[in-house]
């Protein structure tokens, strides 16, 4: 636990560092370990808490072509203060570590789906990216990878709340 909230963050942005990645990345491609799921992370003290959710050899469309990237609402002990549906600006980056080229998603929460709901249960469905960065982009000398660590950041656009 007190692992856990070294990492903690409450001003909506996050930084995941993944260490051992080819190691994490055959275990997705064998099937054994497909996902993996970031420390939760807030918006605030009080506020939404969340997590990523990664899969290192793709999920859905993105199967074994590309990096999946999700975003999953938490369920939180201050959700009755909040405001639901979830509607802020999600931006997810897989950081190149040269500073020059990250690879960037965002988008707005669809309001309607239950992915931003207030949560019933431990996490919503996660929502996000499934073509979010093409694995040939990690090989050879990648800037994205160096070693065997990548870094994907999450910033949530706190205005409004």
């Amino acid at each position: 636990m007190v692992r856990e909230l070294q990492y903690c963050t409450y001003d909506g942005i996050f930084v995941w560092k993944i260490t051992d990645f080819s190691h994490r990345r055959q275990e997705a491609v064998s099937g054994r370990a497909p996902a993996m799921f970031s420390p939760a992370f807030y918006s605030s003290k009080y506020g939404y808490k969340m997590c990523l959710r990664l899969y290192l050899n793709g999920d859905g469309t993105g199967r074994g072509t590309h990096l999946s990237l999700f975003f999953v609402v938490m369920r939180s002990k201050y959700d009755a203060l909040l405001k639901w549906p979830f509607s802020q600006k999600v931006t997810l980056m897989l950081l190149d570590q040269n500073n020059r080229e990250h690879i960037i998603d965002a988008f707005r929460p669809d309001i309607t789906s239950t992915s931003f709901q207030r949560p019933v249960s431990e996490m919503n469905i996660a929502s996000g990216c499934p073509l979010f960065c093409p694995l040939a982009k990690l090989a050879g000398k990648s800037p994205y990878l160096r070693d065997d660590t990548i870094f994907i950041k999450a910033i949530v656009d706190l205005s409004g709340l």
